[in-house]
């Protein structure tokens, strides 16, 4: 019994020896093996391990379904690996074949790093995205690890909606982006939102020598690569910029209206924000959304009245919403009406200003807006203090007015009240007799500083004409309250003699300083004169016949209308109209090719009694045009006229081209004819060629 119990520890000693052994191999190299009893006999195969011991074989798997290589032994193994007795040992190795130990290299793990890690991936307000992370990534954020179940299944987990708001950072490639204020994702978002900026969509920057795309996109995925690029570039910029198209500040509007309607936050930076767009904008309907918007967030924070003012300052027309929230704290308080808020209130409420017209339009609009003027409110301030013994004290209206607002970004209809709730303010506007005394101030301000610099100069002159009353006598009416309504036909020569201009030569011309005594003596008491006198190098005579026509107090002649009445003039002459009607298909052409208003037409219309017959010859015209007109112009005049008088007939204006080359000195085939330009841009050439002929004083 004894010398089996040494048998069995001289077993387990060899084969813990031998296991020892294969432990200590070098890597690569195949485990040391049993040596046989006898020379002859055949290395024994290995058997299976017993359940107890599975540190015998070890099988390495896949390099990403490997698990962690443990090193841990248990009782029986410690137990085994005790020193024997050497004696023992040598006498059970003859005859006995060990376990060999089998076991593969464990390779070392490479875990994939998408982004550098963040305290919570809720924590986006300081967030930071590199393009340049793993885009095979599943999962919803950007800051994680990746893993063998995410690169199997991408995409298992809804991307989510992440907001970057004023002192974070978004990074798209080489382009960083500081406090773009807005939503992005780092993929299609599980909420739909068109201002959100998916951060693998492809991108194009402009470059100098960009031709900027003149459409817009209803959302940020919709747009093209490099609409996203200038997108991303004006956000980048920090916003200062006005913008290429309206969609991208409309874009960004929708991310605000979501994070103050629907998240509820960070209603002092978007109100901010909105600010700072304001001046940026010239389209006036989104202009007038983001007004509604600031004013609903206004009234929501009860903005202070500095920054109030200072918001209504940059406006010509204040919600009456805005204007409410001015008056509020005064009402039943005792306290005066500030003169700063009393100006604000007369000069931006369409309300009052429509109350203050003497002479309301047919429409029912009112006055045209105006923006805030220190040196008006210093004219306001003391007429206001004076007519309110101090100040305006109001009293609190009984009425109230609601206001609500209807975001315009369309991924809101489907949100829970993300109208933000409807908000009650007293309605100071039901009756407006309260203001009956700035109105009258109002009124009496407006009076004053409407006067036209014509209305002031004429109340300085001393030696001011009787116009009316000459007009009154050629017309043959006695009323001094007539007001005349048509053209008046004179002479220059009567017109000297009114303003005490010395003329006794009848055949003599006038010098230019006449002329432009007469245009401005006239100008002042309401007349225009026709034809222009104020056109370089045309011969003048005094006994040429002129039409006196009312026209708007100091108004001036716009640059269409003096090219089109010098081409009228000229086709006339070229083409002889006999009749009105003849005249009249040659002035209802120049529409065409000018901007002309009703009353640039009414005294186009006036000059058919001039015109017929047309008292000048194209010789005439030729040599004004010839002196002031180089010839590649001329040439340009003689595509133009050509073009314009296309619509007559040749049999009843045979040689017409001829008589037009003539007068220009210009030949037949100096340019090509055919021009695809549209009409009024060929026009707008021609105002430019002539402008050096007008010399209106």
């Amino acid at each position: 019994m004894l010398f089996l119990m040494i048998g069995i520890v001289v077993v387990v000693a060899v084969g813990a020896l031998l296991k020892q052994q294969a432990r200590h191999a070098a890597p690569g190299e195949a485990p040391a093996q049993p040596i046989p009893s006898n020379p002859g006999e055949e290395t024994p195969q290995p058997a299976s391990p017993p359940s107890g011991e599975p540190d015998l074989l070890v099988l390495a798997g896949p390099s990403e379904e490997r698990p962690a290589f443990t090193s841990e032994k248990s009782d029986r193994d410690e137990a085994e690996e005790k020193p024997a007795s050497p004696t023992a040992s040598e006498e059970r190795t003859e005859g006995q074949a060990g376990l060999p130990a089998i076991q593969e290299e464990v390779d070392p793990l490479t875990p994939v790093l998408a982004a550098a890690p963040i305290s919570s991936p809720s924590a986006v307000a300081s967030a930071t995205y590199s393009s340049a992370a793993p885009a095979a990534l599943g999962g919803d954020s950007p800051y994680s690890y990746g893993t063998p179940q995410e690169r199997k299944k991408p995409g298992t987990a809804p991307l989510l909606l992440r907001w970057c708001g004023k002192t974070g950072s978004l990074q798209i490639g080489d382009l960083v982006i500081l406090g773009p204020v807005t939503y992005w994702s780092d993929g299609s978002s599980s909420t739909p939102e068109p201002c959100c900026i998916d951060v693998t969509l492809p991108v194009e920057y402009p470059d100098e020598g960009t031709t900027l795309p003149a459409d817009g996109a209803v959302s940020y995925e919709a747009m093209t690569p490099l609409q996203r690029g200038i997108y991303l570039t004006w956000l980048a910029e920090g916003r200062i910029q006005p913008p290429q198209h309206v969609c991208y500040p409309a874009l960004w509007l929708f991310g605000l209206e979501r994070r103050v309607l629907v998240d509820r936050l960070d209603l002092g930076i978007c109100i901010g924000e909105a600010f700072r767009l304001m001046p940026l904008l010239r389209w006036e309907s989104l202009k007038d959304s983001l007004i509604r918007f600031v004013t609903w967030m206004a009234v929501k924070l009860w903005l202070p009245e500095e920054d109030l003012l200072a918001f209504c300052k940059t406006l010509a027309v204040v919600p009456d919403e805005l204007l409410g929230m001015l008056l509020g704290p005064y009402a039943n308080s005792g306290l005066s009406l500030p003169a700063i808020v009393a100006f604000t209130l007369m000069r931006s409420s369409r309300t009052l200003r429509t109350a203050c017209d003497d002479d309301p339009k047919k429409d029912g609009s009112a006055s045209p807006p105006m923006l805030h003027s220190e040196a008006l409110f210093e004219q306001f301030s003391p007429r206001y203090r004076n007519a309110c013994k101090g100040g305006l004290v109001l009293t609190r209206p009984k009425t109230s007015v609601f206001l609500a607002y209807v975001p315009t970004n369309p991924s809101l209809a489907s949100e829970k009240n993300a109208s933000g709730g409807v908000l009650e303010l007293p309605n100071f506007f039901e009756n407006l007799d309260p203001f009956a005394p700035l109105i009258s101030v109002w009124k009496d301000l407006m009076r004053e500083i409407s006067q036209t610099a014509a209305e002031r100069e004429a109340k300085e002159l001393t030696d001011r004409p009787d116009l009316e009353g000459f007009v009154l006598r050629l017309r043959g009416e006695a009323d001094p309250g007539a007001e005349p309504t048509g053209p008046t036909r004179t002479t220059l020569a009567a017109l000297a003699d009114l303003m005490g201009i010395s003329c006794s030569e009848p055949d003599s011309k006038p010098r230019g300083s006449d002329r432009k005594k007469i245009v401005e003596t006239a100008r002042v008491e309401g007349y225009g004169i026709l034809p222009n006198l104020g056109i370089a190098g045309k011969d003048y005579h005094w006994e040429d016949p002129v039409l006196l026509v009312p026209v708007e107090m100091g108004v001036r002649l716009s640059a269409d209308y003096c090219a089109s009445e010098l081409l009228l003039e000229f086709a006339c002459s070229l083409t002889g109209p006999e009749d009105f009607a003849q005249f009249e298909a040659l002035r209802f052409r120049l529409d065409e090719y000018f901007d002309l208003s009703p009353d640039d037409h009414a005294r186009l219309a006036a000059l058919a009694e001039l015109l017929i017959p047309p008292p000048s010859t194209p010789k005439s015209w030729g040599e004004v045009l010839c002196f002031w007109l180089q010839e590649d112009q001329r040439a340009v005049l003689r595509n133009f006229m050509t073009n314009f008088l296309g619509f007559l007939p040749s049999e009843r204006h045979p040689g017409l081209l001829d008589r037009l080359c003539t007068a220009l000195e210009v030949a037949p085939d100096t340019h090509p004819l055919p021009d695809e330009r549209p009409a009024t841009e060929r026009g707008r050439e021609i105002v430019d060629i002539l402008a050096p002929l007008f010399k209106n004083p």
